[in-house]
């Protein structure tokens, strides 16, 4: 038994290592890429402390930029800035900073992944794969990946148990027995190390890479539905809230979430909409969206975060990138994500020392006495 699941973990990890080494080394970075952009692409700009609200970053945004109109107000602040998107018409949208505790818009905020974040989430998600096999077909292309990772992880357990009474050698490094031993033993103790880890990151990525299909595969709509009446005010003539009044009600409604982000109503009759942290978020965003009638107030319909579907949807990211805890969290994530580089090479290097100690028993079978 032990030989079989031997010669599959060596052989998944021969055929497919460096396919899920690249995997895990740009999704590791992907962890860390706010701080990698700050970084690589600094704000020229410290926010200044304190906070003057919604309301006056969306009048100062519209006054200097008197063509256009706000459409939506990032609140999060992961940069420490707020984001305003403005439009005219719906069209020629921009994305640029606003200074928490001035009001003051300034910049222009790059609203896609510059290099070589985009390059490195093409290749985590979809391998490069999109434009040979299909955006779909190369989502699970990496979901097969993350499948084989599971079974090298859950071998590779079964290969390093040493049982109860020898536990603890199962985490010594041997030092003064030779390469072999030496590899052999770093490479079992930092594999059972990083397996938790690794375990939920492989889980995770196989459930990502599948998301469209495993709700419909147990019975369930891939998103909740949200009823179409929560999208139109009662009213298409009565005056739009002003933005303060709309936070105002939010925060007296639910004075236990925080706002995320207020997406105002574009056309006569739309509502607003408001996405909030209520909770605990596996994302570490959004898991709440509130939808107001823009003329009355009146809360039209909000989504429950304990859903079932919302808390898949909300989970399966947050644990892959660990992005429901902080910077240490991510941090953790990142160092363990880089493990699967390391165990690729003192696997090699174990599997090279071993066929040459093979090579060698033969050369000396076939010289000694016994062999002539």
């Amino acid at each position: 038994m032990r030989k079989a699941i031997l010669t599959i973990h060596l052989f998944l990890s021969l055929i497919l290592g460096i396919f899920i080494v690249v995997t895990c080394t740009t999704g590791s970075l992907i962890t860390i890429e706010p701080e990698l952009e700050s970084w690589l692409y600094p704000i020229e700009k410290t926010p200044t402390s304190g906070d003057v609200g919604a309301a006056v970053i969306q009048e100062k945004a519209n006054a200097m930029n008197p063509e256009y109109k706000t459409d939506w107000i990032d609140t999060s602040r992961k940069d420490g800035f707020y984001h305003v998107h403005l439009s005219k018409d719906g069209k020629d949208g921009r994305l640029i900073y606003a200074d928490p505790g001035t009001g003051e818009p300034f910049g222009k905020v790059q609203d896609a992944r510059r290099e070589p974040f985009l390059t490195i989430y093409n290749l985590h998600r979809y391998f490069l794969l999109i434009n040979v096999i299909g955006k779909t077909q190369a989502a699970w292309f990496v979901g097969y990946l993350g499948i084989g990772l599971l079974l090298i992880l859950l071998t590779g357990i079964y290969l390093w148990w040493p049982g109860l009474r020898k536990l603890a050698l199962g985490f010594k490094i041997v030092r003064n027995r030779g390469k072999l031993m030496h590899n052999r033993s770093l490479h079992k103790t930092i594999g059972i190390i990083t397996i938790p880890v690794l375990l939920i990151a492989s889980l995770t990525g196989v459930v990502n890479a599948f998301e469209k299909s495993i709700p419909g595969w147990v019975g369930f709509k891939a998103r909740e539905e949200i009823p179409a009446s929560a999208l139109q005010s009662k009213s298409k003539d009565g005056a739009i809230l002003p933005l303060k009044q709309v936070v105002e009600i939010i925060n007296k409604s639910y004075p236990e979430s925080s706002i995320m982000k207020i997406m105002m109503p574009q056309k006569p009759g739309q509502s607003y909409q408001i996405a909030m942290k209520e909770g605990i978020s596996g994302t570490g965003g959004s898991n709440t969206t509130v939808y107001m009638d823009a003329t009355s107030g009146d809360i039209l319909y909000k989504t429950n975060p304990n859903l079932l579907i919302n808390a898949y949807n909300s989970w399966r990211k947050g644990l892959h990138f660990a992005t429901w805890g902080g910077i240490t969290t991510r941090l953790i994530s990142f160092l363990f994500g880089m493990m699967p580089l390391v165990l690729m090479i003192t696997g090699v290097v174990i599997w090279r020392l071993k066929a040459q100690a093979r090579k060698r028993s033969s050369k000396t079978k076939a010289k000694s006495p016994m062999a002539a």
